[in-house]
């Protein structure tokens, strides 16, 4: 029983797992801001407009991000070898 490594298939689902780590990640870090900014700002208009501006940024990029990606089958797989193309061509950047 032979292995070849360019028979592998990497489902398209494990780039969504990623990016749901980054999202995590970056909800903990806009919470944490979030806080910082109504515990320790200035009060006034203009505390609650940098507020409204960064949530609505950070929703907007979210709403933008799910749009984006939504359209595609993620249940799919890419094969090894569509990445890296065959194994005896030395040359990197073909055509150059």
């Amino acid at each position: 029983m032979s292995f070849e490594f360019l028979s592998l298939s990497i489902p398209l689902w494990w780039l969504l797992v990623f990016y749901g780590i980054y999202l995590v990640f970056f909800f903990l870090y806009t919470g944490f801001n979030l806080y910082h900014l109504l515990r320790f700002g200035t009060y006034g208009i203009g505390l609650y407009a940098i507020t409204a501006l960064f949530l609505g940024g950070t929703i907007m990029l979210v709403a933008l991000s799910f749009t984006l990606l939504s359209p595609f089958d993620w249940m799919t797989g890419v094969s090894v070898s569509s990445i890296f193309g065959d194994s005896k061509n030395t040359q990197f950047l073909p055509g150059f």
